[in-house]
């Protein structure tokens, strides 16, 4: 009987550490604390940018833990999941929410990018829309303009900066120089004779090769241009080159370029590295 009775303070003892430990499992998780990755970020319009949560919970597990994303204003930057989108120019709050924990981040959106260009090449490619009317004596000389800031190096179009390629059309007797003057952007691609003097070629992708085409910038984003115009002038070998381009999204790039050009014929040049100077604007993640 007295060994009974030894028994019944361990089996007491195990009772309450089992109920303790039943009650402890069963409570909820819940997250204690969330933070993000960055509490700013500034972007263009059609830019994204990828916000990470991280999570401290009751039980130190976060699986299961659900969270609410959402943006102050809709209009300016969207978010799913912690993927921002910009959308208009403005200023939103993001935020991530769980178990009433939050945390935010401050995204600015633009809609304008002023490059700082100071170095340019200037590449002769002849008449390369085939655009000579044999009978008139009349046609367009095609010309790339590469206009970049100091970290970019204009023989491979690498490097970390900012890029501004200007597709461009002249008179047909001209073959080193760019005339002064105003050159529109083509809106009508389908036709040869729309590749006439003094108009800027839209950027695009050529189906065959994917070589991006036309006017482009490389940079805070890198998106071909749709619209907008140059407008030239020259004082003995420098250049003022002012431009206003508008990409798919809307966004402006302005600005002027001020500065001699270096010239290249890229028509004595092997159809290899003539391409190659095009190809180059593949790289887009070095720029």
């Amino acid at each position: 009987m007295k060994s009974k009775l030894k028994l019944i303070p361990v089996i007491s003892l195990f009772v309450l550490i089992l109920f303790a430990s039943c009650a402890k499992n069963n409570e909820p998780n819940v997250t204690t604390q969330i933070t993000l990755n960055k509490s700013t970020s500034n972007l263009i319009i059609g830019q994204t940018d990828s916000l990470l949560a991280t999570m401290t919970t009751s039980s130190g597990d976060t699986k299961g833990i659900s969270q609410t994303w959402t943006s102050s204003q809709s209009t300016v930057a969207s978010v799913l999941n912690g993927m921002v989108t910009a959308l208009t120019a403005g200023t939103t709050t993001i935020t991530v929410t769980s178990n009433n924990k939050t945390a935010t981040c401050i995204v600015t959106v633009d809609d304008k990018i002023l490059p700082a260009l100071t170095q340019g090449e200037l590449w002769y490619y002849g008449d390369a829309y085939a655009t000579e009317d044999t009978i008139k004596h009349t046609g367009s000389n095609n010309f790339v303009l590469y206009t970049a800031s100091s970290g970019i190096d204009l023989k491979t179009l690498t490097g970390i900066g900012e890029l501004l390629v200007i597709e461009l059309n002249t008179p047909y007797t001209v073959k080193d120089s760019i005339p002064v003057g105003t050159y529109d952007m083509i809106t009508d691609l389908t036709s040869k004779a729309n590749f006439k003097p003094f108009t800027l070629v839209p950027g695009y992708n050529d189906s065959s090769t994917n070589y991006p085409w036309g006017c482009w910038y490389f940079g805070t984003i890198t998106d071909p241009i749709s619209s907008g115009n140059i407008v030239v002038t020259k004082v003995n070998t420098i250049y003022t080159i002012t431009y206003e381009f508008y990409d798919d999204y809307g966004v402006k790039i302005s600005g002027n370029y001020h500065g001699a050009l270096s010239y290249v014929d890229a028509t004595k040049l092997s159809s290899v590295n003539s391409a190659k100077s095009r190809l180059h604007l593949n790289s887009k993640s070095h720029l």
